[in-house]
């Protein structure tokens, strides 16, 4: 009989994950995690900073039942969630550092513009 390793907390925390994103501005926290990238930048960045719940299954084992017994202390709660937001902020402030153009416009040159009397 074959078993395998399942992360109990991965499928939780991916779960609280769209339903916070559910509750920021769609234009700015939605799209920009519906990238795979910082989507699954936002799941390490939570997973490696709470404890994760492991079980071995038999590999026939159905994930949904295994799933529903979960254990969270409503402290260990609060702390995902803690961690969502953080890492929402987090990232989101290193892909706009990293992605926006800081160059004035031309139209925008305010220091040469004199006021004509």
């Amino acid at each position: 009989m074959e078993h395998k390793l399942l992360n109990l907390t991965l499928p939780f925390v991916i779960e609280e994950i769209d339903n916070i994103l559910e509750t920021y501005p769609k234009f700015l926290h939605q799209e920009t995690f519906s990238a795979n990238r910082l989507r699954q930048e936002l799941v390490a960045y939570v997973l490696n900073r709470v404890p994760n719940k492991y079980v071995v299954v038999d590999k026939t084992e159905d994930f949904e039942q295994t799933k529903l017994s979960i254990p969270y202390s409503s402290q260990r709660f609060l702390d995902i969630e803690y961690y969502i937001h953080l890492g929402i902020r987090d990232i989101l402030g290193a892909f706009n550092q990293t992605n926006c153009d800081i160059q004035p416009n031309n139209n925008q040159n305010f220091r040469n513009y004199r006021k004509v009397s």
